[in-house]
């Protein structure tokens, strides 16, 4: 079939772009922390899979919620657009944004290499903890949703810090304790949130950052390989038994009884199998965004609706604007009914469907938004990359915190760019009051430090 030939190709485009990223990142002369690579992954997982189980002739949707909603045809027609701007996410990447550093060589770029502050990973940790905590509390209040998030992402670029100072220092028992609390991250969110995807994207940004670094490098195909097909069996086997998790763990039963739910799953784990109709479904329902972004190029094709114009672009910058200063703020986090209303596609009451940057910059402008749009993305997700990466190597670690956290703000493929502005937002007002606090407690240590000398002499 044609549309399953073209489907191939744009696969076999996909992997090409995203190699050539990867190997970018992995150039020695260019620091890098990974962003990109992270930034794919996401998008990837959404996208990747949910397109590459059509191009299996074997496949044939059975599942009743999938019959008239997902198939070959809308699958094709979506992971086009969305290829589209892998390759214009990978030009940004990989030739604009090191020619804009070569070209402007602005002054926040270069460090003097410096003491690093051992102590800030824990804090970073601690803090991230104590935001979790709070987040209950914190997210009913105006503006305050955002910050409670980027405290919460301080755990993530924690974690990453300690991973780097443990592998720096050698101390190989240090840096495996830190990747085994990395890789639990998602049994965690399980037992305490009843969500599976929190805990995977908090632990993929950990272990693609230690991958940039990880030596020998042969070693991270085979490993890579191993927790791709680990992170798919999870998936299927989570997705088994999600109800049952979440009925436990939201029903507000004991530990115990979360603890023995979630054993229980794990007792009966399947490994992922792709010729497995089961398997391939779950994929199909969850991780296949494709099909919606098809669904709406045939609605726009049709000349059922018109395109934004940069409406929802709008809207994203009214974002900036705390909602504690603009009570009545006419934009929300979410993607509200932009989903139905530029796909004629009607969703369940309460059911929340992500618009995603692809279908966004779509609906705004066409192929020629996608491809625009994830230029912009490639290239300024590249710039913070190299500038953390500098930052890091030099020691200056509050300076990686302070451009690691904006970056992870962006990064939300399925998100809305509303909620990817406003959470990017929040993270550098964050970091603004982070480095106050540092900044002080740093100059009064030197100060005490420079009294103590002067005592001595």
């Amino acid at each position: 079939m044609l549309e399953r030939f073209w489907l191939i190709v744009w696969l076999i485009t996909w992997v090409i772009a995203t190699v050539l990223v990867i190997r970018d990142q992995w150039n020695p002369k260019v620091p890098s922390i990974g962003l990109p690579i992270i930034y794919l992954l996401s998008l990837s997982i959404i996208h990747f899979f949910g397109a590459l189980i059509y191009a299996f002739p074997w496949y044939t949707p059975t599942n009743p919620y999938l019959v008239g909603l997902s198939d070959l045809a809308r699958t094709t027609a979506g992971f086009t657009e969305t290829t589209y701007g892998v390759i214009g996410f990978a030009y940004g990447s990989i030739i604009l944004a090191p020619w804009i550093l070569k070209t402007t060589k602005p002054s926040w770029l270069y460090e003097q290499l410096r003491q690093p502050s051992l102590k800030l990973p824990k804090t970073l940790i601690y803090i991230g903890l104590f935001f979790l905590a709070l987040a209950p509390i914190l997210g009913k209040l105006p503006s305050f949703t955002a910050i409670s998030t980027s405290g919460i992402a301080l755990f993530i670029v924690g974690l990453c810090l300690s991973c780097w100072k443990a592998w720096q220092m050698g101390n190989q028992r240090a840096f495996m304790q830190w990747l085994l609390i990395t890789c639990s991250m998602p049994v965690f969110t399980i037992s305490i949130l009843g969500f599976l995807g929190f805990g995977v994207a908090a632990a993929s940004v950990v272990l693609v950052f230690v991958f940039n670094f990880y030596r020998p490098r042969w070693k991270l195909i085979i490993i890579t390989l191993l927790v791709l097909l680990l992170g798919l069996s999870i998936f299927v086997t989570y997705l088994r038994d999600r109800n049952e998790i979440r009925s436990r763990v939201w029903g507000g039963e004991s530990s115990q009884s979360r603890v023995e739910q979630i054993w229980q799953t794990f007792r009966e784990f399947e490994i992922f199998d792709p010729f497995k109709q089961e398997h391939l479904e779950l994929i199909d329902i969850r991780l296949n965004q494709n099909v919606i972004i098809g669904q709406s190029v045939n609605y726009f094709k049709d000349k059922n609706v018109d395109f934004a114009h940069g409406e929802t672009l709008f809207e994203a910058a009214i974002a900036l604007i705390p909602r504690i200063f603009w009570p009545n703020k006419p934009v929300r986090g979410g993607s509200g009914n932009l989903v139905t209303r530029y796909t004629g596609q009607e969703f369940a009451a309460g059911t929340s469907v992500g618009v995603g940057q692809v279908l966004e910059f779509y609906i705004n402008f066409g192929s020629w938004g996608v491809i625009i749009g994830f230029i912009i993305f490639g290239t300024l997700l590249r710039i913070i990359d190299i500038t953390a990466g500098q930052k890091l190597i030099h020691g200056n670690w509050m300076g990686f915190t302070s451009w690691l956290l904006p970056g992870l703000g962006l990064i939300n493929p399925g998100g809305s760019l509303v909620e990817i502005v406003a959470s990017t937002a929040a993270s550098l007002v964050f970091i603004y009051c982070l480095n106050q606090l540092y900044g002080r407690k740093k100059n009064s240590q030197d100060i005490r430090l420079l009294a103590e000398v002067g005592n001595r002499e």
